[in-house]
């Protein structure tokens, strides 16, 4: 993802999904947050679950995703 119209898109897929209430795109950093919905919740280890369904789709759609790892956040800044 390299431009805004690719994050535009990118930003339509997610909120098109019936667990996300709301995403915002980071293009330089090529990252996506997404809010939930309440019933998106439902599992006990929903995090992960919709957090690779969400990143199988993206790719399907032709944007190579993969959910983060706890390990690839970045620092907050000081």
């Amino acid at each position: 993802m390299s431009c805004g119209g690719c994050a535009a898109k990118v930003k339509r897929i997610l909120e098109n999904q019936p667990e996300v209430a709301a995403a915002t795109i980071d293009v330089e950093k090529a990252t996506a947050v997404v809010w939930t919905t309440p019933e998106a919740k439902a599992t006990k280890d929903w995090q992960k679950q919709l957090g690779e369904k969400l990143a199988n789709h993206l790719t399907t759609c032709g944007f190579q995703s993969h959910l983060q790892d706890e390990g690839e956040a970045e620092p907050a800044d000081s």
